[in-house]
């Protein structure tokens, strides 16, 4: 559990079996205004850890291996990137030969002086932790100083001819999205694509209805290449799996005569629906920003999908004040709690569009889309709170921790957060990404770290102007 002392979050960490000393390192902790997470399992410490690495973690010598588990092989013990503390105690001294040849933090040993020796480890990992700060807040001004300075000098022709490129793609996709309301969307597709005189082919594979087999629509039309079917041998349930889009790659070099653009259309699934081929000859077609335009059909294609099916995911979600409620039941229930919460903070991506007036965000698009996606790949024993537009907290059974943590992770790396802005250009630069983290079972530490991010939000907002007065002044003095 995270805690802010003298300025500084410092997460903290105990693995043993004996509550009753992991109890006594816990009540020194709270002398530091330190709450900490208390793991009884190895196995379990591994996941947590490798998912969100704690500042300090304080391990029992008799936790140090665990059937063929060892502490000393964890990979942020071998790269050095986490901090520990070995406990021990009269009975157990003899175990400390295991921790020869490591590197911890610091030892400390059950007798008086116990909350003596853990105030000073944690005194010492709060001014590391300090120094360590200062030091990222200079790297990240020489990157922002170095990142404003690329674009100063970066070629304003290529920022037209990207503009032009997404109007036309923008347009592209409009057209294609009102005539698949009264057709279908492949079909509309391939009409807008005959119609595009830059490409000089194109051609498309889609799932059929079994998931074994790749099939390309019957169309005549000059430039659209019909491709034979390919069995695949196995059902593709959850879209165009990896083998049988490298099938359809091969077939499409085959029959064109320079090499295509790939492009893979996603509605939802994992995998994509549909593989785009297209040829073109024409030398300025190699700056087309094709992997937008593949974002830009793929939405295009998932509004369709949710026009024509109601979403199934509204059981899984939690109101807003009962998952406080679930919080500090957990809290309650402590290390037998079979739930871990995740909160995704969607603050970036607010903070950029409520300062973007005059650049309107497409906020009921931006909401069907993202929760649309997610819900097709999340578990459904899975739950879910919205708190405003800032934060989503995820309630998961522990056993999915890892591979949701996972798939959330990738989700929202990939989502494409800035077409919901009528300007995209305007934008490109912004960072926008959310932040993914871990957080304790306590309905307090919650709103704690609520509004903490509203804190340095306003600090980097303030950051910003100032950053915009000295670009200014810069202008200024070069004219």
């Amino acid at each position: 559990m995270q805690t802010t002392l003298q300025g500084i979050e410092l997460s903290v960490a105990i693995l043993m079996d004996d509550l009753a000393s992991a109890k006594e390192i816990a009540s020194a902790l709270r002398q530091n205004n330190i709450l900490a997470h208390h793991f009884q399992s190895l196995d379990e410490f591994w996941v947590a850890s490798s998912i969100q690495t704690p500042d300090l973690v304080i391990v029992d010598v008799t936790k140090m291996s665990q059937g063929s588990v060892q502490f000393k092989q964890h990979p942020k013990v071998l790269d050095q990137t986490l901090s520990y503390i070995f406990y021990s105690k009269e009975s157990t001294k003899v175990l400390l030969q295991s921790t020869y040849g490591m590197k911890p933090f610091g030892y400390i040993h059950n007798d008086a002086s116990l909350g003596i020796q853990i105030s000073s480890l944690v005194e010492r990992k709060i001014e590391m932790i300090k120094q360590a700060s200062h030091l990222k807040d200079l790297e990240m001004r020489i990157q922002r100083l170095q990142s404003r300075s690329q674009r100063l000098i970066s070629d304003r022709s290529s920022a037209e001819e990207f503009k032009a490129h997404f109007e036309f793609m923008r347009g592209f996709c409009s057209e294609v999205e009102s005539a698949a309301l009264v057709q279908d969307f492949t079909q509309a597709l391939i009409s807008k694509l005959e119609n595009w005189a830059a490409i000089d082919g194109y051609g498309l594979y889609e799932l059929n209805q079994s998931g074994q087999k790749l099939v390309s629509p019957e169309v005549t039309k000059r430039k659209y290449h019909p491709f034979p079917s390919l069995w695949l041998g196995q059902a593709n349930h959850h879209g165009i799996e990896k083998f049988a889009q490298e099938m359809a790659t091969q077939v499409a070099n085959d029959l064109f005569e320079m090499e295509p653009v790939i492009l893979k259309i996603h509605a939802g699934n994992q995998q994509p629906e549909m593989v785009l081929f297209v040829s073109f000859k024409e030398e300025r077609m190699m700056n087309f920003p094709w992997d937008v335009f593949e974002t830009m059909l793929s939405s295009s294609l998932r509004r369709l999908k949710l026009h024509q099916q109601i979403p199934q995911y509204t059981s899984q979600f939690t109101p807003m004040w009962e998952a406080l409620d679930n919080m500090d039941k957990m809290q309650q229930t402590g290390t037998d709690s079979d739930t871990r919460i995740l909160c995704l903070s969607l603050i970036p991506i607010v903070d950029v569009a409520k300062k973007r007036i005059q650049n309107k965000f497409y906020w009921s698009a931006f909401f069907n889309d993202f929760f649309i996606q997610l819900s097709g790949r999340l578990n459904k024993s899975t739950k879910l709170s919205l708190f405003g537009p800032w934060h989503v907290v995820f309630f998961i059974p522990k056993e999915d921790l890892e591979s949701e943590f996972q798939m959330l992770q990738t989700f929202v790396r990939q989502f494409g957060f800035w077409k919901f802005f009528e300007d995209n250009s305007q934008i490109l630069s912004e960072d926008m990404m959310p932040t993914l983290k871990l957080i304790p079972a306590s309905s307090a530490h919650y709103l704690r770290i609520f509004e903490k991010e509203f804190e340095e939000m306003g600090n980097q907002v303030e950051t910003k102007r100032l950053m915009t007065l000295a670009r200014g002044e810069n202008k200024r003095l070069s004219l």
